[in-house]
């Protein structure tokens, strides 16, 4: 199994509008303006002392053609994670400083009908990764982050300035792992990815918009020695719709996922490229609070994998190709204010 493909749906879920969260006693009071006749500006709102938590949960399965095996091999991974938000500072000038904390992991994977992880940090009887003979231990790394703290430092656009805390949550992750464990972890928690996790601002259209208008936003997401990922999105403000009972704009959203590769990182080692990727989804951002309020999202997409195999003597490398098609389902459940 290529571990390194984990990287891909972290990223793709820190593409998505992850500042859903559920205002607690708010989500249970009516919005107090109707949606207007005209354009709204959408902008998110961080009020100081707030605390936002919320939970992500990715479901994928993947098939994977290796030459010479007679069927693809399948696999099976759920993954989430719980964290929490604390907007410490709300500046004058429009800044913010918001404090990212990790609460829970989870992790169950399996291949070809054999289980290679199953992690889960609330089990109450066992706190720990199930012993699986042959078994990957990412579950248990992420588990390490429960309780790790991310400082971030936003403009007063919502845009990240800069951000503290990444080199003591990789030291706090990667205590005890093995060499293939820590290259995967050093390629997904990087600062890239972390920055990402707090961008959905660039989501939003640059200008009011009212039903029927659409908008185009393209991201770029750094993969380490595998390159750099490319996701092109295409935005339509559907309507205004009673989501629970609040008044939220519908925002339905597809796209195309490529990437390209980095040759010279990747000079005769494994290549990674994404090919066919599609991703498509809705989320219902309320402009009266500042927030998105839910997310879901669809994807597919085939991986190709390039592998340098060293020849006999005298002879040049072969390259092998492999291909893993992905099906990914995509979630931000709703979560509370405390």
């Amino acid at each position: 199994m290529n571990h390194n493909a984990l990287l891909i749906p972290l990223l793709l879920a820190a593409s998505l509008p992850l500042c859903g969260c559920n205002k607690a006693g708010k989500l249970n009071e009516r919005s107090t303006t109707q949606p207007p006749a005209g354009p709204v500006e959408f902008k998110l709102k961080w009020p100081q002392g707030e605390r936002v938590e919320q939970d992500f949960n990715l479901k994928m399965q993947s098939d994977l053609a290796i030459p010479g095996q007679p069927a693809p091999m399948h696999q099976d991974m759920t993954m989430g994670f719980a964290y929490g938000l604390t907007v410490l500072a709300a500046n004058p000038d429009g800044t913010h400083e918001i404090e990212m904390d990790f609460l829970s992991s989870r992790m169950q994977m399996s291949m070809a009908g054999k289980t290679l992880a199953d992690y889960d940090s609330t089990r109450k009887t066992d706190a720990e990764e199930k012993p699986v003979p042959g078994g990957v231990s990412f579950g248990k790394l992420f588990g390490k982050m429960i309780g790790a703290k991310i400082h971030y430092f936003l403009d007063a656009s919502n845009g990240v300035d800069r951000i503290e805390g990444v080199d003591e949550l990789m030291n706090r992750v990667s205590a005890g792992a093995n060499p293939q464990e820590l290259m995967t972890m050093k390629s997904m928690l990087n600062e890239g990815y972390f920055k990402q996790m707090m961008s959905a601002n660039l989501m939003l259209p640059t200008k009011p918009v009212q039903p029927g208008d659409t908008w185009s936003v393209q991201l770029e997401f750094p993969m380490g020695p595998m390159g750099t990922m490319t996701m092109n999105y295409d935005f339509t403000f559907q309507n205004w719709e009673l989501h629970g009972k609040r008044s939220c704009a519908r925002l339905t959203f597809q796209g195309t996922v490529t990437s390209k590769p980095d040759l010279a990182a990747n000079a005769g080692a494994m290549s990674m490229t994404i090919q066919d990727g599609t991703i498509s989804g809705i989320s219902w951002f309320d402009p009266e609070l500042g927030i998105t309020i839910d997310t879901t999202a669809n994807q597919n997409l085939n991986l190709i994998l390039q592998m340098s195999i060293p020849g006999a003597p005298g002879q040049a490398p072969k390259v092998q190709t492999m291909t893993n098609e992905m099906q990914q389902s995509m979630t931000i459940k709703l979560g509370s204010v405390k």
